[in-house]
């Protein structure tokens, strides 16, 4: 596959990634915003919110953090290992080259089975996804009564 060095983007669609969900992840990974999206991924459906690779690691970040109150040491190395994952995902929309994203981020992520019935105990998370294993989506957020 060749790939066009301006953006970072593939020239020729493949069916291993989705040049579409790639250049969604693209503008969620250098503009600030974030928009819904429904995901068809090993037979689940995931829905969320497409977030940025560095807006996910900082907020995993924190949450494993927090959890650490009690070791100040192991606390801080962590938050120095989590900014050392953020700073893969500069926001720079002037960068010329950018690496073709491999992974999605979600926020407030929720799953369903295919038929639209919510999964046990099914609270909004982070969620990180290969976007080779994507196999639909949807623009939107799914949203069924439980």
């Amino acid at each position: 596959m060749k790939e066009d060095i301006s953006s970072g983007m593939p020239s020729v669609p493949s069916a291993q990634h989705d040049w579409f969900i790639q250049s969604l992840v693209n503008v969620a990974n250098v503009a600030p915003l974030s928009f819904g999206v429904t995901l068809q991924v090993s037979g689940l459906l995931v829905s969320g919110y497409l977030v940025s690779g560095k807006t996910y690691f900082e907020a995993i970040g924190q949450q494993i953090v927090s959890g650490l109150s009690q070791n100040a040491a192991l606390a801080d190395q962590m938050r120095k290992m989590f900014a050392t994952f953020e700073s893969a995902y500069p926001n720079d929309p002037g960068q010329s080259e950018r690496p073709v994203p491999q992974f999605v981020h979600l926020q407030n992520a929720r799953f369903y089975r295919t038929d639209g019935t919510p999964v046990p105990s099914n609270e909004g998370v982070w969620w990180r996804g290969r976007i080779s294993q994507i196999s639909g989506i949807v623009i939107g957020i799914l949203n069924v009564s439980d």
